[in-house]
């Protein structure tokens, strides 16, 4: 069975076992690059439902100031966070 990659490559299954040999010995070298985090975008509910959500008043700072920070709704950010932790399932 192969994959299709974005771009159009193929990815077969014994690609990926010496990709993961490769890992597993440490052969790939290079370093860890840095890590940005992306424009937060806005999940706009078609049929909203209210949820109610329980946080200690630092992460309740946190969320506020970077609501403001980034011009949006503190339920903007929540959504996209969500999003991004379904993403990750």
């Amino acid at each position: 069975m192969s994959v299709v990659a974005k771009g159009g490559r193929i990815v077969t299954e014994d690609m990926e076992d010496r990709w993961a040999d490769e890992i597993e010995h440490g052969e790939l070298g290079g370093s860890a690059g840095p890590v940005f985090s992306g424009p937060v975008f806005d999940v706009d509910p078609v049929s909203p439902v209210l949820r109610t959500v329980s946080m200690s008043s630092d992460m309740s700072a946190m969320l506020d100031s970077m609501a403001k920070k980034r011009g949006m709704s503190v339920d903007a950010i929540m959504r996209h966070a969500l999003m991004r932790e379904f993403a990750t399932v």
